[in-house]
Formats: C-alpha cells, structure tokens, sequence
C-alpha cells in the first residue's frame, strides 16, 4: 500500500491491498482445499495411488 501512495490517492490504495488480501485468501483457501481432495486420507506408500477408507485402491484389492 506504501508504495501506491505516490500514485494515486491513499482511498485507492487502501481498496487495492484489501481487494488483493481477500482475493489471496480466496485463492489458498480453494488451493489448499483440492489438495485436500486429491490427496484424501493419504497416499500409499508402495504405488502411489490415494488411500480410501483406509485402504489402497490398487494394492489392497490386487492381494486378496
């Protein structure tokens, strides 16, 4: 906000950064949301795919 002071009017600035903080906000919190989703539970350690209800996909099905 300092640094747009010389610019134009501090009303303009203040606008700006708060328009920028929230918009931040938003976009990590959406981010931070699909890993979430991607990831799930967790990954399995020996092929990689995402862990669901605690079991593997691929590897806990392939051994019964």
């Amino acid at each position: 906000m300092i640094g747009l002071i010389p610019f134009m009017a501090p009303v303009y600035a203040v606008v700006i950064v708060i328009l920028m903080y929230f918009g931040i906000k938003l976009y990590v919190g959406k981010k931070r949301k699909s890993i979430h989703d991607d990831v799930g539970e967790g990954i399995c350690m020996e092929c990689g795919s995402k862990i669901i209800n605690k079991m593997c996909s691929n590897c806990d099905y392939s051994q019964e």
